[in-house]
């Protein structure tokens, strides 16, 4: 098969959620399968060439017609350095200037303060239908044996280009494929009106009148109306998204799903766990090496002794390699006990995590358990920032907390394959990726009972827990912190289960062959 995979977002290419990690694995399983697998991505100012191989610049331009003007776009060739599938880079100013993906950055709103960091770009709109109309016009000059069969595109920022395709005489025994990794509040990225939608796109008002979503044409919408199969990253999330009692989490769209009988399939993503191996330090980036699945967790306390060597301070070394692009607040104190209990976050600070609940229970939990040292690390919102910071920075639990401000892979990893626990208290959660490198390195995902997360076994990979609220996470924590106190070798037994069920049922291979290829066949048949 021919398999178009539209994406703003790739593993080692140009990074912001968990988009990156399904796209490039998706591109590498299903080439490794004997598809021609193309990636289509846009040129950011981050974006990282040091992956790809064989580039070919400017190789050819196209013009296109947007908001009433007329806007070239220039295609780079090139080949994923150690997978060999081919990419397609989409170069154009207004997505070069961009310092990250999605959102501003501190630097970009240091030189213009409406440029909020963390908020979404201004012509965010302009630069979805600008890509999503410029794969289209690359599939017009393409020969006839390179024509894809499947374009699958990857979240709302490409859901538009079914409507393109649908009306594109070179594409039209093309099938399309839309997947939702996000329907959360702010991640639609819809048009304003029918109106707007017209303006971007080019075609009349009319178009868009059975897609609209509370008055504004809606991407995943438009998709499922031109043709497009609808997925997202997890069953439980695919109940979620067409259950109406979940508006509140999808903006509204779940009731229009219900009401509309539109399917979504649920298939729920894998781990590239040859991209995390913690037997291999050089794929881990760990400085030591162990083995969950056999029960050698040695080497993972070896990395948290690394670790703290560079949390233990009360003051930031400024050449601290481990910490570097991080804030530290609060410190570890360097003496443990064998009932020591290690519990970290890592990932984005956003309300949808529910970190306002793990917020509200920590003074309890760090109060009752003295011996409970917590790594928090992350980015985000700056209220939560601020939160965590406090806790950390607070007299009364000096030494028990450490709140790392910022990210980098190593500190992220170590933050992870350091600890006992990663709590995961999301109010919804399409997939979650967190859990699975957690069990991967041999640590214990505590989570709440939501979407993609229902995929972890209550006590036997990982522990759950319902009604996401503060009392009930601290009994949850306390439960599983005592556990770890009086029963270690049943936490062992646990982690060495988990990691184990993680590789057999969830690597990317085995999720790309018998989940996404037997899709694509029968879409095309």
């Amino acid at each position: 098969m021919n398999i178009w995979i539209a994406s703003h977002e790739c593993s080692g290419i140009a990074e912001a959620g968990g988009v990156k990690n399904v796209t490039f694995s998706l591109c590498k399983e299903l080439y490794r399968a004997g598809n021609n697998s193309v990636l289509f991505i846009p040129v950011f100012r981050c974006t990282n060439f040091r992956e790809v191989k064989g580039m070919q610049r400017n190789v050819v331009e196209a013009k296109i017609e947007l908001c009433g003007k007329q806007e070239t776009v220039a295609y780079t060739l090139a080949f994923s350095k150690d997978w060999n599938f081919k990419i397609v880079f989409v170069e154009h100013p207004s997505f070069a200037e961009k310092e990250a993906v999605y959102t501003y950055t501190q630097n970009e709103e240091n030189i213009n303060s409406s440029h909020k960091k963390g908020c979404g770009h201004e012509d965010t709109l302009f630069l979805d239908t600008l890509f999503a109309k410029a794969v289209i016009e690359f599939g017009k000059h393409v020969p006839e044996n390179e024509k894809p069969h499947i374009i699958h595109c990857q979240d709302a920022s490409t859901a538009t280009i079914p409507l393109y395709v649908n009306d594109c005489e070179k594409l039209n025994n093309t099938k399309t494929v839309v997947t939702i990794h996000n329907a959360g509040p702010a991640y639609h990225h819809n048009f304003a009106s029918p109106e707007e939608a017209a303006w971007y796109t080019g075609y009349d008002v009319k178009t868009f009148e059975n897609c609209l979503n509370r008055g504004k044409p809606e991407p995943f919408l438009i998709a499922c109306e031109y043709g497009a199969l609808l997925t997202t990253v997890s069953p439980s999330y695919a109940e979620e998204l067409t259950d109406p009692k979940n508006d509140d989490i999808t903006d509204g769209l779940s009731s229009i799903f219900f009401e509309k009988n539109i399917p979504v399939s649920g298939i729920t993503n894998g781990i590239d766990i040859d991209l995390y191996e913690p037997g291999n330090s050089k794929k881990s980036g760990l400085p030591f090496e162990f083995s969950p699945e056999k029960g050698d967790l040695q080497g993972k306390y070896q990395c948290r002794n690394f670790f703290l060597e560079h949390l233990k301070n009360k003051e930031q070394s400024s050449d601290d390699e481990v910490l570097y692009d991080i804030k530290k607040y609060g410190y570890l104190l360097e003496f443990e006990n064998e009932k020591t209990v290690y519990l970290c976050y890592q990932g984005r600070l956003a309300s949808q995590k529910g970190l306002s609940v793990f917020a509200d229970a920590l003074p309890s939990i760090l109060e009752n358990f003295p011996n409970l040292k917590v790594i928090v690390t992350g980015q985000g919102e700056s209220a939560l920032e601020g939160r965590f910071a406090a806790f950390a920075e607070n007299e009364k639990f000096k030494g028990q907390m450490v709140f790392l401000n910022g990210y980098n892979r190593l500190a992220a990893r170590l933050t992870v394959a350091s600890s006992d626990f990663i709590c995961l208290p999301s109010f919804f959660e399409p997939c979650g990726l967190e859990d699975f490198i957690a069990q991967v390195y041999g640590t214990l995902p505590v989570a709440h009972r939501t979407g993609g997360l229902n995929k972890i076994l209550d006590g036997k990979t990982g522990f759950l827990y319902e009604n996401n609220k503060a009392g009930n996470l601290i009994s949850k924590l306390s439960e599983i912190i005592s556990m770890k106190m009086y029963s270690n070798d049943r936490v062992i037994d646990l982690i060495t289960e988990a990691a184990k069920y993680t590789r057999q049922e969830y690597n990317w291979d085995k999720v790309c062959q018998n989940a996404y290829i037997p899709l694509f066949e029968n879409l095309i048949k």
